[in-house]
């Protein structure tokens, strides 16, 4: 049924109930109505006969396939017919004009909260009188309303997102927060206390007669003036060490969330261009943002305890010279916000540019790229490339930045000219003799100080709602939601003992516009080898990464033992689970824990590691080593030994004999192998599956042609199963692929 047609069933059911003298209760929407009807009040219709009704009333009319309540406010007749004109309270124009065919019912009363209001109460006469004689009066003032009232949600939103941000980056930091909170609050106290000690020893020194009590008040105040002298001092080398305290006990917390989140994330999310966009900047600014809104809300404490401090200050000179302060430092703290909403714009904006800008930098300092960068000489390619995406990205910050540093300029004139006819103005007082020379000096060191304090102030509320903003990224990261159910709620019995199974198994990448598989049914028996063979993109790998649980099928399921995969969990899954991907990675660290990576569980054993290179054919490369086992590998640090592919492949082969699971997953075990290298580890992966189940995919069919079972895929659908024998005399795809690969050897 068509949406329009959808409308009209359910506006002719309203008028059938009406016709039959039901009641029935609206919620309003919208602000059209406003004072008199608001969003989420329920209003009570009755049917009425459209020449019963009258200018005032409330009417329910339909209009555009919907109802809408307005009040009515003209009645005329067209070549005989009765039209009606309505119109919202709050509404500078009138609706359509429309008959009494149009005309719903009309409202008789309305339910606020728990409230019953009547439409004939004194009140609701009082505002229709109103709405109809001076609407044109009250809309402009109900606009500015309006504003004030989204200014205010708005505000109120941003604090409680700072409040919940904050909380959230500060967990288990309170403590150390709350030291440096107080440590803020004495900082930003010593230093006007300091003045006024300052000020107090000038209006001694300035008296034309020194008395004996006089010069030992001097001498007190002198030793009370080095006292917060020292004591400021002493304040700023402990919130250096307490600063730093906080920022590595915060750091330790983002870093550990960052990386859980990481463990925790569907593959899905590294393959969509703007989730990718999303986690980049997630990743940037969890390295330095959560510490910065810190220190920045410090700052504002440390600013808010001198404001106090300060207004009494002022309040003893001249209580109106703090009003010019505050009118000196607005402009630039306008122009400070209306900038740190259009920087994360612009910062949005250019993330994929950025993540273009990184990614050719890389390829021109990265070792896996200098072979070929030096064979082919194509780093002027990537020079161009990289500087064309970085000119790109600094044009326009620096063109938003030269736009803020005209307004910027501005309000630096603007406050210097408020302060110094300030200053010119206790000048004056100090010659017509109304002030010391010591309220003076206490006013110059206080509005310099001050007006330093208040654009403090007033620049850390602008910086923590644009680290807030930018945090957003962050936070935002941190919810991004999972597809794959990583662990059970139940602790429901998982194992293998008969047979994997995979029931109409269809699946498609987010960024993809094709299944990668479509209906698949597949039957994996315990204790057998089976293979996936086809080429590439037909859905082998596709189907490894469903067995592992990194992705969830869009339509069918994967049954371990009758066992649904989705309600067992990901963890689980993979503690049964051994893989050697085609694009293994490569770890810098010594060989013994390379291999056993395999299995962190338990403690790393040397001796389970030799036997598992010995396995995988690597021992003996192992072992020629500087220090043999306990030799670094790779090139990245100092000490470290390179390997050759092959022979990082062989490594990620070990770790599959060191982990020891009874389900094993080879995509392509042997891509990187030579000829001989292939036939041991054929040799070795054949032990390595007896009496457990084994899923090979490979593009060798030397490789798969001893497994028990053979799937071969094609466009994301297994369209021929067998041994190699039954595939050979059924000629068909697997024949042809076994063929041509014949003959590509010979």
């Amino acid at each position: 049924m068509k949406p329009d047609s959808k409308a009209n069933n359910l506006l002719d059911l309203v008028e059938i109930l009406l016709d039959e003298d039901q009641q029935l209760s609206f919620s309003m929407q919208g602000y059209s109505m406003y004072p008199t009807l608001r969003t989420g009040d329920k209003g009570i219709v009755q049917k009425w006969n459209a020449n019963d009704v009258k200018i005032g009333d409330i009417v329910v009319f339909k209009t555009n396939n919907k109802l809408v309540a307005h009040r009515l406010i003209d009645i005329y007749y067209r070549e005989g017919v009765r039209i009606f004109i309505a119109k919202g309270d709050k509404n500078n124009h009138t609706d359509e004009p429309f008959d009494g065919s149009a005309i719903v019912g009309k409202i008789t009363s309305f339910q606020r909260k728990k409230r019953i209001l009547r439409m004939d109460s004194t009140g609701m006469k009082l505002r229709k009188f109103s709405a109809l004689h001076f609407s044109k009066f009250a809309i402009p003032f109900y606009d500015l309303f309006l504003r004030l009232r989204n200014q205010f949600c708005n505000l109120s939103s941003t604090f409680n997102s700072i409040k919940e941000n904050v909380s959230i980056i500060s967990k288990n930091s309170g403590k150390i927060f709350s030291i440096n909170a107080l440590i803020s609050i004495l900082q930003g106290v010593v230093p006007f206390i300091i003045i006024i000690c300052i000020k107090s020893l000038i209006d001694q020194l300035t008296k034309p007669v020194i008395n004996d009590s006089q010069q030992h008040l001097f001498l007190f105040l002198l030793i009370i003036t080095a006292f917060f002298f020292l004591l400021s001092g002493l304040l700023s080398e402990i919130s250096s060490y307490y600063s730093e305290k906080l920022s590595q006990s915060v750091t330790r917390q983002i870093y550990e969330k960052l990386h859980g989140k990481h463990t925790s994330l569907d593959l899905s999310n590294y393959e969509n261009p703007s989730k990718q966009d999303k986690i980049h900047r997630a990743v940037q600014e969890a390295s330095f943002r959560p510490i910065k809104i810190l220190n920045e809300l410090l700052t504002g404490i440390k600013s808010i305890a001198s404001s106090l401090f300060l207004v009494g200050l002022f309040i003893s000179i001249r209580w109106y010279l703090m009003l010019i302060l505050l009118i000196a430092i607005i402009p630039g703290i306008v122009v400070r916000l209306k900038y740190s909403r259009k920087l994360y714009s612009l910062k949005e904006s250019q993330s994929t540019k950025e993540r273009e800008m990184y990614y050719f930098n890389r390829i021109l300092t990265g070792f896996p790229f200098a072979k070929e960068l030096k064979l082919f000489g194509f780093s002027g390619f990537f020079k161009k490339r990289f500087t064309s995406a970085q000119n790109s990205l600094f044009e326009e910050k620096i063109s938003l930045r030269k736009s803020q540093l005209r307004l910027g300029i501005f309000a630096q004139v603007f406050a210097v000219l408020l302060i110094f006819v300030s200053l010119g103005f206790i000048s004056v007082l100090k010659m017509n003799g109304e002030i010391s020379i010591g309220t003076v000096v206490l006013f110059f060191f206080a509005f310099q100080r001050g007006y330093s304090v208040l654009n403090d102030f007033f620049q850390s509320i602008t910086r923590i709602l644009e680290d807030n903003t930018f945090l957003k990224d962050f936070i935002d990261f941190l919810n991004l939601t999972t597809r794959s159910k990583i662990s059970s709620e139940k602790d429901i019995p998982f194992s293998i003992q008969k047979e994997i199974r995979f029931e109409n198994v269809s699946f498609r990448y987010e960024s993809s516009k094709r299944d990668a598989l479509k209906s698949v049914n597949i039957v994996i028996p315990v204790g057998k080898t089976v293979a996936f063979v086809g080429a590439n993109g037909s859905g082998k790998t596709t189907m490894v990464k469903l067995l592992c649980g990194f992705y969830e099928p869009d339509a069918g399921k994967i049954f371990f033992d009758n066992q649904d995969a989705n309600l067992i969990g990901q963890n689980k899954i993979c503690e049964k689970i051994t893989a050697v991907f085609q694009d293994f990675a490569l770890y810098t660290i010594p060989a013994f824990e390379n291999i056993g990576l395999g299995n962190t569980k338990i403690p790393f054993d040397k001796e389970r590691a030799k036997k598992a290179g010995q396995a995988a054919g690597i021992d003996s490369v192992i072992e020629q080593l500087p220090d043999g086992y306990e030799t670094l590998l790779g090139s990245q640090f100092k000490g470290g030994e390179e390997l050759s592919i092959g022979q990082w492949q062989k490594m990620a082969i070990a770790r599959a004999f060191y982990r020891d699971s009874p389900l094993i997953l080879m995509d392509e075990p042997s891509s990187a192998l030579d000829a001989n290298s292939e036939l041991q580890i054929i040799e070795s992966l054949k032990k390595l599956s007896t009496n457990k189940t084994a899923v090979i995919i490979s593009h060798r069919l030397s490789t798969v042609q001893w497994a028990d079972l053979i799937y071969f895929f094609q466009e994301g659908e297994v369209v021929e199963s067998g041994t190699h024998i039954e595939l050979m005399k059924l000629k068909g795809n697997y024949f042809s692929l076994f063929q041509s690969a014949t003959k590509t050897s010979v």
